[in-house]
């Protein structure tokens, strides 16, 4: 569902009827108020249920200690999967507090292939470090042409050595994917991928292969709506990241809790339990997630079990 759909649904529900001309009107409710409830309540959804899934990649260079999280990964059970790209093999790593990853393995790692991911607070901020740390860097090429934000394919000086198939890039402030590549091209393009924006390119900029392909559970991308009340139409265009099959308890929430305040008798009528209604859709994920796995580091290593690395200790 579009942005546009969801708060045209939310509008038709706490409109009122004048009784003099019989047309909508709403006195009360501005896109700012309605807006700010929206992004409370799908960021309430997505913190409860973890029903927002995302790919969150990057290129890792030689000797990094740590790189900055995605902005809106949950502080909580947000990783459940890493795949590490490093000389045409993936490697899958696991998601590790500090303490587990020296106490617990004790098992020496391949060289120069990070095994273990550590997340870690500063303030607000949430990082990433990794052991050990890569001891090659991501592949590079550079654009051979200038490219808009619209083509789909790209031009490069040599992509051989980039993965054949569905990788993904990064090219200035742009993430891209693509389908498939030759010795001089990625063709099958999505432009603006991972919340960045599509732009324009020039000849000799730099393109670094991704290498770590991060997956986790988000917050909801905020809804935007400028001071004079004007919701963007690229923002009215953007789809929903929320399940389809539960957007319409979603939209029932916020039109109660909306209407509540100022018509009890009219709120009534959209009632819902934001708590039970969110264990609901909790298990409802949960059960979509039954035969692959739920977490990482759930469990220590069994007694049977040496703690190595590359999925020996995961849990499915």
């Amino acid at each position: 569902m579009r942005i546009n759909e969801f708060l045209n649904s939310i509008e038709d529900n706490i409109f009122t009827i004048d009784g003099l001309t019989g047309k909508d009107v709403n006195p009360i409710f501005s896109n700012r108020r309605i807006i700010r409830k929206a992004n409370f309540i799908l960021n309430r959804y997505a913190s409860i249920t973890k029903g927002i899934g995302d790919v969150y990649s990057f290129p890792l260079n030689t000797d990094t200690p740590f790189v900055e999280a995605p902005s809106l990964a949950l502080r909580s059970e947000a990783y459940f999967g890493i795949l590490v790209f490093s000389q045409g093999t993936i490697f899958l790593a696991d998601m590790r507090g500090i303490p587990e990853v020296y106490n617990t393995f004790r098992v020496t790692p391949i060289t120069g292939i990070t095994n273990w991911f550590m997340p870690w607070q500063s303030g607000k901020k949430q990082y990433l470090s990794f052991f050990p740390m890569k001891n090659a860097s991501a592949y590079t090429t550079n654009l051979s042409s200038d490219i808009s934000a619209s083509d789909t394919t790209i031009p490069v000086n040599s992509g051989s050595s980039f993965t054949k198939n569905h990788g993904r890039f990064t090219l200035g402030p742009e993430k891209i994917l693509y389908s498939s590549r030759t010795s001089t091209s990625f063709t099958g393009c999505v432009r603006g991928a991972e919340m960045t924006e599509a732009v324009s390119h020039k000849t000799g900029e730099l393109v670094s292969e991704n290498n770590i392909l991060l997956f986790y559970s988000r917050l909801a991308e905020k809804i935007i709506v400028h001071d004079d009340d004007f919701i963007p139409e690229s923002v009215l265009n953007r789809e929903l990241e929320i399940c389809e099959e539960h957007l319409e308890g979603i939209i029932k929430l916020i039109s109660y809790e909306l209407l509540i305040k100022v018509d009890p008798e009219r709120a009534s009528i959209y009632k819902v339990d934001g708590d039970e209604l969110f264990k609901q859709y909790q298990l409802d994920i949960r059960r979509g997630w039954s035969r692959i796995r739920q977490g990482t580091g759930l469990r220590d290593a069994m007694g049977h079990e040496s703690g190595s690395p590359f999925a020996g200790n995961l849990l499915y």
